[in-house]
C-alpha cells in the first residue's frame, strides 16, 4: 500500500469501532478531522460506500456507525498497512 493512502479512511473508521452513534462534529472532534464542517462531506462519503450507517436522533440531529462492511474494510485496511 502506498504511505499515506488511505490513512484517513483507517482514522475515521478506527474513530467508530469504538463508539456507538456520533455526530460529524463529535466524530471530528475525536478524530482530528479539520475543518470540522468537512466531516458531514467526509462522513457523506463513507456511507454512500456502505462503510457507515447512518439515522437521524429525536431532535434530528445526523448520526453514523460502522456497518458491517465498514468493519470489514477497517480489517482490511489494517492488514495492508502492516
Amino acid at each position: 500500500m502506498r504511505r499515506g493512502y488511505n490513512q484517513t479512511k483507517l482514522r475515521a473508521l478506527e474513530v467508530f469501532e469504538d463508539e456507538e452513534w456520533l455526530s460529524p462534529p463529535a466524530w471530528a472532534v475525536v478524530a482530528g478531522f479539520y475543518p470540522v464542517r468537512a466531516a458531514y462531506t467526509y462522513l457523506k462519503r463513507l456511507w454512500h460506500w456502505r462503510l457507515l450507517e447512518r439515522r437521524l436522533d429525536r431532535r434530528g440531529l445526523l448520526l453514523y456507525r460502522i456497518s458491517p462492511k465498514g468493519v470489514a474494510r477497517l480489517a482490511w485496511l489494517r492488514r495492508q498497512a502492516q
